[in-house]
């Protein structure tokens, strides 16, 4: 009986402490926007999204490779041209009127993010007023990408991740066809990841471990001599 119950408990430890195979980067369009009263990360997923002051240590068209925010610094892997909306940046949409980061005709911006994090959104326009096919990917182990047509005139379209089961974003890379001569985004939120479910306490454990030890000496007709003993021993 020691060996059955010594068992069941390295079971319990094993599962307990098994990584979930369900974990996932997932992807959000423009559908799915704060600005249109969705807000699907923070509204329907729960995220407490936090969003990332608009720079404050650099005059409009200088460029920067940092952003601070609340849960630690975003990080630009090429610097960024500060631009603010409409001065320097003339159009982009719901009537935002902040900072934005130009590539400076680059066609890619890739950002590094802080550690934790679980959910990311920005909003992404190309530079020529045209209409071009912008991905953003969303990259950690796992990498996620959504694709939309975005317009330069007023046109500005959001992008959303967020992760699940512990799942983490390390990165965010932004690619537009070369014929829009850059792009410019801004607008960025980010959420920690959230905090993991308490594993029961050993107490709560050894209860269901005690239930699956009774029901397979129960199957095995251990069960009934095991439970006679007990009583004959509680008479004295």
């Amino acid at each position: 009986m020691a060996t059955a119950s010594a068992a069941f408990v390295a079971l319990s430890t094993a599962l307990a402490n098994q990584p979930d195979a369900n974990a996932a980067i997932f992807s959000l369009n423009d559908s799915h926007s704060w600005a249109t009263g969705t807000d699907t990360i923070e509204r329907v997923l729960g995220f407490k999204m936090v969003r990332v002051p608009d720079d404050s240590h650099h005059a409009d068209l200088q460029f920067i490779s940092t952003l601070a925010s609340p849960l630690g610094n975003l990080t630009f892997t090429s610097p960024v041209q500060k631009r603010n909306v409409p001065e320097t940046w003339e159009t982009w949409t719901h009537g935002y009127d902040g900072s934005v980061y130009f590539t400076g005709g680059i066609h890619f911006m890739n950002i590094d993010l802080p550690a934790r994090i679980g959910a990311f959104d920005l909003y992404v326009e190309p530079n020529r007023l045209a209409i071009f096919d912008i991905e953003v990917t969303a990259v950690d182990g796992i990498i996620t990408t959504v694709t939309q047509a975005v317009r330069g005139d007023s046109g500005a379209k959001y992008y959303g991740f967020y992760t699940t089961d512990g799942d983490v974003i390390s990165g965010i890379r932004v690619l537009a066809p070369r014929a829009a001569e850059g792009f410019a985004a801004g607008e960025f939120r980010l959420a920690s990841v959230p905090k993991p479910k308490q594993v029961p306490e050993p107490s709560s454990n050894l209860g269901v471990i005690s239930i699956g030890l009774l029901g397979l000496l129960s199957a095995t007709g251990l069960g009934t001599r095991c439970m006679l003993k007990w009583k004959q021993g509680g008479r004295g």
